[in-house]
This record gives C-alpha cells, sequence and structure tokens, in this order.
C-alpha cells in the first residue's frame, strides 16, 4: 500500500511540474499581444517570389504597436498600386484587406490573426513582415 501511495505522489509531483514548466514560455516567441517592444518604426519583408512579396512598417510607441503600414510589393521592388486591386474581375480587394488585417494586428497586439481567405498567400506574407519587423523592436 505503502508503494503505491508513494508511486501515486510521484506520478502526481511529475504531473504538477511539467504543467507549471509548460507554462514558462515567452509570450514574444507565441506571437500574443502581451509583448512589449522599443520604440521606433521598424521595416520588415515576407518571403521574395517570383511576382514579388510583400511587407510591412511597424510604428511602436510606449511599447505599443500603434500603426503597421502593409504593402505587397513587385518583383521589382516597387509597390503595388491599391486602386489596381480594389476587387474587380477575379483579383480580392487588397486595397481594403491591407486595411481590415492591419487593424486587427493592432486591435490584438500581434502580427497572429486569420489569413484572409481570398488572399492566403499575400495575408501570410504580410503576416511574415509584420513578424520580421517585430523581431527587431524585441
Amino acid at each position: 500500500m505503502k508503494k503505491r501511495t508513494r508511486l501515486l505522489l510521484s506520478l502526481l509531483l511529475i504531473v504538477s511540474l511539467a504543467l507549471a514548466l509548460s507554462a514558462c514560455t515567452s509570450s514574444q516567441d507565441s506571437g500574443n499581444g502581451d509583448a512589449t517592444y522599443k520604440d521606433g518604426t521598424y521595416t520588415g519583408e515576407g518571403e521574395h517570389r517570383e511576382h514579388g512579396y510583400e511587407a510591412a512598417e511597424v510604428t511602436i510607441e510606449g511599447g505599443k504597436i500603434t500603426k503597421i503600414v502593409l504593402k505587397r510589393m513587385t518583383a521589382d521592388g516597387e509597390e503595388v498600386n491599391y486602386d489596381e486591386w480594389t476587387g474587380e474581375g477575379d483579383r480580392p480587394n487588397l486595397k481594403q484587406f491591407r486595411e481590415d488585417m492591419a487593424e486587427e494586428m493592432i486591435e490584438k497586439q500581434t502580427y497572429d490573426v486569420d489569413v484572409i481567405a481570398t488572399a492566403t498567400q499575400t495575408s501570410e506574407g504580410w503576416k511574415q513582415a509584420v513578424k520580421n519587423a517585430l523581431d527587431q523592436a524585441k
């Protein structure tokens, strides 16, 4: 009986320690909104692909994200004219999507937000660009 009680107590102790250690993760690494950053304006880029890439300019004030400008760049590094991307034809409305996504990132204080269904690759690129900018602000 004593062996069984010791074994049970040992298992409880191990489980308790494992739970306590799993709770000790860095909030900045997980992308959640608890991070505090150095003030300034930082730029980041997503993956460069054949037809271009996404870029972000992130402003930090008082340790918090206060402004994000998301951009879609051509392969030559020129910013895409959003008046040509207002959702007409088969093109997604990147003009509105970039504003909505930036607003959500500021509200949640993280780059880790949902992607936009009709612009998944662009959304993922913007998330990566913001993450890269925030990595500089740590």
